[in-house]
């Protein structure tokens, strides 16, 4: 397996743009031991503070730079990571790639305990993900969250010594973890250790480090041809392992993320070919989307997950009108939006692409079973209820279709690297 670049200590001068990048800071015990390692956004290789413009697009490229690029295992051993969550991403109910029990999800201080929110927390925590309440405050901060919490993070630079007293006293109470953040002197983590703290953060103890991993370029037509592959349940193996060997980047980025605690797989994949029969065809087609649309990160991600509500829709559609192989319906919905991707005319790009004729002709006529499945595809997601049909299926069952893809490529997406701000994904139509 290729193996990324030394790992990386602070950079400077490098374009960010090739760079996967996460700063990471130790979180250390009462005996200065490193007991778990919060991983931190970082725009450019040379930035010192987050610079978050937008907090969940931060969130998703921490985790999928973490995985896909730079590897936990060397960010962090075998240590627990905290990652920073928004409200969105308490609410959403994404797959992330990391097992549950080596994740904290840190609830940012803004987040307010309402229910919705409170909900989300518990269907994670039934996950196995532990929750830390970040920059806890008695006086800004939602009480109803200590219920749903596992740890509390004080920042102590910030609130005065009778509001840490306060909420050390109310943490210990309820037998909750306290961690002080921005501990900047000798004083002060003497000071907190008396105060019974367990975990402590700050610059006294380490300042974040920037890792990094350099991205290699990929084809992105090979990753298609790939894809295109996959499709038909009589793939060959051996062609599916040649078409992933032509290209490195992804080679890479397939067993990185096929090794990665994502899969949860129960031994290390040492080649491509023994990664392909333990995913299966199924995980192995989910996976090879995502990293194929990775190749289109100058892209806005509505299209990414367009890309992947159409591929997915137009796969159940099949399925539910009784079709053995929807390998081409799956196919067909995802490659319909390559010409606003690759920016091309779609004739040239069918011409590019090994696409079975039928393929072909739905992508460029909307023609056969294939094209009528994308047609009524195309007309859900624009809200046109007239020409919604496909074969005897009711309009219920075309509706759970819609709602099955969207749910599908929602998990999928946190898996998906976005370099820049993201234009606004559209609201789906109305049941």
């Amino acid at each position: 397996m290729a193996s990324v670049q030394d790992e990386a200590m602070i950079l400077s001068g490098e374009p960010s743009g090739s760079l996967a990048l996460v700063a990471r800071q130790p979180i250390y015990d009462a005996a200065l031991t490193v007991v778990a390692y919060e991983l931190l956004y970082r725009r450019a290789p040379d930035a010192t503070t987050a610079e978050i413009s937008d907090p969940q697009q931060a969130t998703l490229q921490v985790i999928s730079n973490a995985v896909l690029e730079i590897g936990l295992d060397r960010l962090a051993g075998g240590l627990p990571v905290h990652i920073n969550f928004p409200r969105q991403l308490l609410l959403d109910e994404l797959l992330l790639p990391l097992k549950p029990e080596r994740i904290v999800i840190e609830v940012l201080e803004d987040v307010p305990g309402d229910p919705q929110v409170l909900e989300g927390i518990r269907r994670l925590r039934a996950r196995g993900h532990r929750i830390a309440l970040d920059d806890y405050s008695p006086r800004s901060c939602a009480p109803e969250l200590l219920d749903v919490a596992d740890i509390v993070k004080v920042d102590i630079a910030r609130d005065s010594d009778e509001e840490v007293r306060f909420t050390v006293k109310e943490a210990k109470r309820r037998g909750l973890q306290l961690i002080a953040e921005e501990v900047e002197t000798v004083e002060q983590f003497e000071h907190c250790l008396a105060l019974g703290f367990d975990g402590f953060q700050g610059y006294f103890l380490q300042e974040p480090q920037t890792f990094r991993a350099q991205r290699a370029p990929s084809s992105r037509f090979g990753m298609l041809r790939l894809v295109a592959a996959l499709q038909s349940d009589d793939y060959a193996l051996d062609d599916v392992e040649q078409l992933v060997a032509q290209d490195v980047a992804t080679s890479y980025r397939l067993l990185r993320c096929i090794n990665s605690s994502y899969y949860n797989l129960p031994r290390k994949v040492e080649s491509i070919r023994q990664g392909i029969v333990i995913l299966g065809l199924e995980r192995l087609r989910q996976l090879c989307t995502v990293v194929s649309l990775l190749g289109f990160d100058d892209r806005p991600t509505s299209l990414l997950v367009g890309a992947m509500i159409r591929a997915r829709m137009c796969q159940q559609l099949g399925k539910l009108a009784g079709v053995r192989d929807v390998g081409p319906y799956f196919l067909t919905g995802l490659f319909s939006m390559l010409g606003a991707l690759l920016r091309q005319p779609m004739t040239e790009i069918t011409e590019e692409l090994p696409l079975a004729e039928s393929i072909t002709k739905a992508l460029t006529a909307e023609e056969g079973d294939l094209g009528a499945a994308l047609r009524c595809t195309r007309a859900y997601e624009r809200g046109r209820w007239d020409q919604v049909s496909y074969r005897d299926l009711t309009p219920a069952v075309i509706r759970a279709a819609y709602l099955e893809a969207v749910f599908w490529a929602e998990e999928t997406r946190a898996l998906i690297t976005v370099e820049r701000h993201p234009s606004a994904a559209g609201s789906p139509p109305p049941g």
